[in-house]
């Protein structure tokens, strides 16, 4: 459980530093557009990841495989 709180912790300094760069330089910046982009598609699924894997089920490795394939929709879209 402690490497999934570390993994959350992470994923919300992510967040902060996302804000911070959106909010100094913005999306028009070249030298912020990439960090931007890259922290914006996983950051949020990576939550939900997390989210998933913590609640309690009987069919996690379903539930697992479900959100990969909605990943790679979603992200592809």
């Amino acid at each position: 459980m402690h490497r999934l709180d570390v993994a959350k912790g992470a994923l919300i300094i992510l967040v902060v530093l996302d804000h911070l760069l959106e909010a100094t330089a913005g999306w028009e910046a070249r030298t912020t557009r990439l960090p931007l982009t890259a922290i914006y598609m996983f950051h949020m699924p990576a939550f939900v990841f997390l989210a998933g894997i913590t609640a309690k089920s009987t069919q996690l490795p379903r539930r697992i495989g479900v959100f990969l394939v909605l990943l790679v929709v979603f992200q592809t879209l």
